[in-house]
């Protein structure tokens, strides 16, 4: 670990974005690459694309995305002219090709899911210690769990650190990760929620803030579990316990678990609760590659 230098590499994995169109930047979010099957895509919000909400597709503000800039680290030629400065550079990405949308929506939610992925092959002059896939800046996976503190990195309310840091928000695991979450449901006798929509989601107790929206989020865990099965029930009793090489003892490591796609609505805004869209969203996404819609087509139609 350096001392002076970038001292955790998770700091180095998201990457600022800016939503722009005809008449300047709209808005800042956050992004990640994520690798599948050997190839990488850019994962972020639908809404930070598409400027509506995700569940209502009720615009955010008055204005709509045509492009984005991805703030990625990159070696520039020093104004000197005999070396290079490091530094993070915009790189423009276009998000429509006659009208359609560049990215991929998730195959049965489709724009109820607020991720979308993007295929896009890494820019030649991005640092290749910087912007590291997700998923491979490490193999290890740890117990994920409701009280575990969970980091969404990204960028609060546009600020960032340095030639173009990250900032960790820290906050903990606010449901059972397995089960989905239901916003706008009611109370009913039998069972949870009802009349809601159903997300394959879970909640984050955590103060995030604008800029925050498509940010990488990883579980911290603090103890021992097993490498192959991290649920498996540790037992240093059991015969031949201590010559397992497949334990990890009294460590802290983290595992990505999703993308940060802020709050959905009134109760979870009062409640303070964000929400996480799991990995297996994410791989559903980039596995089926369905094709996102145009977000305004029907208005665009119609009027």
């Amino acid at each position: 670990m350096p001392e002076k230098g970038v001292r955790n590499r998770y700091s180095q994995s998201p990457f600022q974005i800016l939503m722009y169109d005809d008449a300047g930047m709209i808005s800042t979010g956050s992004a990640f690459f994520y690798e599948f099957k050997g190839e990488v895509y850019l994962i972020t919000n639908w809404h930070n694309l598409s400027g509506r909400h995700f569940l209502t597709k009720e615009p955010l503000s008055n204005r709509f995305p045509t492009c984005i800039d991805l703030k990625l680290a990159t070696f520039i030629p020093h104004e000197s002219g005999n070396r290079h400065a490091f530094t993070s550079v915009a790189h423009r990405l276009n998000l429509y090709k006659e009208f359609k949308p560049i990215w991929f929506e998730h195959p049965s939610l489709g724009e109820r899911c607020d991720v979308v992925a993007i295929k896009l092959a890494r820019p030649t002059d991005c640092n290749e210690q910087f912007h590291v896939p997700v998923n491979k800046i490490s193999k290890l996976r740890v117990p994920v769990m409701p009280g575990n503190t969970a980091f969404v990195i990204g960028f609060p309310s546009s600020i960032s650190t340095g030639f173009g840091l990250p900032l960790w928000k820290s906050g903990f695991i606010a449901s059972e990760p397995y089960y989905g979450i239901t916003s706008g449901g009611s109370i009913s006798r039998i069972g949870g929620l009802v009349d809601g929509v159903e997300l394959p989601a879970f909640f984050l107790d955590t103060q995030t803030r604008q800029g925050m929206s498509g940010a990488p989020v990883f579980c911290s865990f603090t103890g021992t579990w097993g490498v192959n099965d991290p649920y498996e029930e540790i037992n240093i009793d059991a015969p031949g316990f201590w010559n397992r090489a497949d334990v990890v003892f009294n460590e802290t490591r983290m595992e990505f678990i999703g993308c940060y796609s802020g709050r959905i609505g009134k109760e979870e805004e009062g409640a303070a609760l964000g929400i996480c869209w799991g990995v297996e969203v994410i791989e559903e996404i980039c596995s089926v590659q369905k094709p996102g819609k145009n977000p305004h087509f029907n208005e665009l139609t119609d009027g």
